[in-house]
C-alpha cells in the first residue's frame, strides 16, 4: 500500500517519468494520426470509385444480356426453332434479374431516377416481346407487327438510356478522381510539414533533457566515488529538481548517513530469517505427524470385532446338513466380518471394497427379498485403483437404514464405477426418502451431531459416519473435493465419490 502512494505521489509530480511518457506519447498520437488519416481518406474515395466502377460493369453486362434476348428473340419470330424460345426465356428471366440488383444510391438522384426509368422500360420490353411472342404462335399478323414494333421501340431507348447512364458515370469517376489526386496531394504536403515540426522538436527536446539529467548525475557519481573509498564525510548532493533525480539524491542522502545502521538492520534480518526458516521446517514436520495421527484415529474408530471363526463353524455345520442357502448366507456373513478385521490401516482396491458391497447386499437380500433391489455397473479399468478400507459399505447401509428401510415400496440400492476425466467416479444412489438441502450442507461441513429428518440418529449399524468417511479421504487424496450428495426428499438420494488416480501419501 506505501509503495502505491509513493508511485502515485511520482506520479504527480513533475517527473522526468511523466514527462517522457507525455512527449513519446504525443509523438506516437501525431505519426499514428500522419498515418491513419491519409489511408482513411484514399479509402473512403477509393469505394466510392469502386461502386462507380462496379456499377458501370453491371450496366455493360446488362446490355449484352438485353441484346442476347433481342437476337434470340427476333431468331425466334424469324425461324420458330425451339432452341431461340428456350434462349429466349433465359434470357428474359436473366435480363429482368439483373436489372433488379442494380441499385443506385450514391450517384446522385438524377442517375436513380434514369435507372429506374430503365427498370420501367425493360418491363414495359419483356410484356411487348411476350404479347408479339404469343401473337407470332397464334398467327395473328397484326398484332404481332403491333407489338413486334413496340418492342423494338422499347429496345432502342432501353439502350440509349444505358448508355446515357454509363456515360454520366464515367465522367463522375473522372472528377472523383480529380478530387483524390487533390487530397492526396495535400495530405502528403501537411505530412512534410509535421514531420520536420516533430524532427526539430525532437532534437530540442533531446539538448535539454540531456543536459537536465547528466548534470546531477555527474554530482551523485562523484559522490558515489568517494564513499567506495570509504569517505562518508562527503557533502549533501544538491538538486534543485523536484523529478526522480532529485528524488534519488535525497535518498542518496539520507543512505551516506545511516548505511552503518542499515548494514546492522541487515545481519539482524538474516538472523531473524533463518530462525524462521528453521521454524516453518519444524512446523511442516509436526503437520505431516498430525496428517499420520489423524489418519490413524480416524481408522481406529472402525475396527469391528466379530466373530469370524464362530460363524465359519457354522457355515460347515450348515453345509454338512445340506442347508445350501443358509450356508451362502453365513458364508457371505463370514466374508463381510473377516474384511472388517483386515489391518484397516492398509488401502484397499475398488475392486476389493465392491465385493464388500456384495457381501453385504446378499445378506440384505436374503433378509429382505421382496423388499431391496441391487443394481451394480462397474468399469473393469478402475477397480484396482487405492482407497481406504471401508468405504462404500458404510454408504450403501446408510442408503438401507435411512434410504429405503422404512418405505412401503420395492427400494433400489445402485452402485456405479466409471472413470472420468482421469478419476475414478462411485455413485452410490437410492429410490427412498431424501433429505433436504439443509441437511445436505450439514453432513457435508461435518455435522453429525444433529438428529436426522425422520427423527434417528445419523450413523450406521457399524460405527461408521460420512464425517468419517469424508476425513478419511480428504487426509487419504489430500484434496477438498472427495464426496458430493444430490438428493430432494421423496426423490431419493446419490453420493458421489470422486477417485484420483493415486493417493497422496501412499
Amino acid at each position: 500500500m506505501k509503495k502505491e502512494r509513493n508511485r502515485l505521489h511520482l506520479w504527480h509530480r513533475n517527473s522526468l517519468k511523466k514527462r517522457l511518457i507525455l512527449y513519446f506519447m504525443a509523438i506516437i498520437i501525431i505519426m499514428s494520426a500522419l498515418n491513419i488519416f491519409p489511408y482513411y481518406t484514399i479509402s473512403v474515395l477509393m469505394s466510392r470509385m469502386s461502386s462507380t466502377f462496379e456499377l458501370n460493369v453491371q450496366l455493360n453486362h446488362l446490355n449484352d444480356t438485353l441484346e442476347q434476348l433481342n437476337y434470340a428473340y427476333e431468331n425466334y419470330l424469324e425461324t420458330k426453332h425451339s432452341k431461340s424460345l428456350d434462349d429466349y426465356y433465359r434470357y428474359s428471366y436473366d435480363l429482368w434479374e439483373e436489372v433488379n440488383a442494380i441499385q443506385i444510391d450514391n450517384s446522385g438522384i438524377d442517375n436513380a431516377l434514369v435507372m429506374k426509368d430503365i427498370r420501367n422500360m425493360v418491363s414495359s420490353y419483356l410484356d411487348e416481346m411476350d404479347e408479339a411472342v404469343k401473337a407470332r404462335r397464334s398467327r395473328m399478323v397484326d398484332d404481332y407487327l403491333y407489338h413486334h414494333n413496340e418492342s423494338t421501340k422499347i429496345h432502342q431507348y432501353i439502350v440509349e438510356y444505358i448508355q446515357k447512364l454509363n456515360n454520366t458515370l464515367f465522367f463522375q469517376n473522372t472528377d472523383r478522381y480529380t478530387s483524390i489526386r487533390k487530397s492526396i496531394r495535400l495530405v502528403e504536403t501537411l505530412n512534410i510539414g509535421v514531420l520536420l515540426s516533430i524532427f526539430i522538436l525532437s532534437i530540442v527536446l533531446i539538448l535539454w533533457f540531456t543536459y537536465r539529467i547528466t548534470k546531477p548525475i555527474f554530482e551523485l557519481s562523484r559522490a558515489a566515488d568517494e564513499i567506495t573509498h570509504g569517505n562518508f564525510d562527503v557533502p549533501s548532493v544538491k538538486v534543485d529538481t523536484d523529478d526522480e533525480i532529485g528524488i534519488m539524491a535525497e535518498a542518496f542522502n539520507r543512505m551516506t548517513e545511516s548505511i552503518r545502521q542499515y548494514i546492522n538492520e541487515i545481519n539482524e534480518k538474516v538472523g531473524l530469517e533463518r530462525k524462521l526458516q528453521e521454524k516453518e521446517m519444524e512446523n511442516l514436520i509436526m503437520k505431516t505427524n498430525l496428517r499420520e495421527a489423524e489418519l490413524h484415529a480416524l481408522q481406529s474408530q472402525i475396527n469391528p470385532h466379530f466373530l469370524f471363526n464362530t460363524l465359519n463353524a457354522g457355515a460347515q455345520l450348515a453345509m454338512m446338513e445340506g442347508a445350501d442357502r443358509a450356508c451362502s448366507f453365513i458364508e457371505n456373513a463370514a466374508e463381510l466380518f473377516r474384511y472388517n478385521m483386515r489391518n484397516l490401516d492398509k488401502p484397499v482396491t475398488i475392486g476389493d471394497e465392491i465385493r464388500n458391497v456384495e457381501n453385504y447386499m446378499h445378506l440384505l437380500n436374503e433378509r429382505f427379498a421382496d423388499k431391496i433391489e441391487f443394481v451394480l455397473e462397474k468399469d473393469d479399468r478402475v477397480l484396482e485403483r487405492k482407497i481406504p478400507c471401508m468405504i462404500l459399505q458404510p454408504i450403501v447401509e446408510n442408503a438401507f437404514i435411512h434410504g429405503i428401510g422404512d418405505v412401503e415400496y420395492t427400494g433400489v440400492i445402485g452402485v456405479s464405477v466409471r472413470e472420468q476425466e482421469g478419476d475414478a467416479v462411485i455413485s452410490i444412489r437410492d429410490n427412498g426418502k431424501g433429505m433436504s438441502a439443509k441437511r445436505i450442507t450439514q453432513i457435508l461441513g461435518g455435522d453429525t451431531n444433529e438428529r436426522n429428518e425422520t427423527g434417528g440418529h445419523e450413523g450406521h449399524t457399524n460405527g461408521i459416519g460420512l464425517n468419517n468417511i469424508i476425513n478419511r479421504l480428504k487426509i487419504f487424496y489430500s484434496r477438498e473435493k472427495v464426496l458430493d450428495i444430490y438428493s430432494e426428499p421423496g426423490k431419493g438420494t446419490e453420493v458421489v465419490l470422486h477417485i484420483p488416480q493415486e493417493p497422496a501419501w501412499f
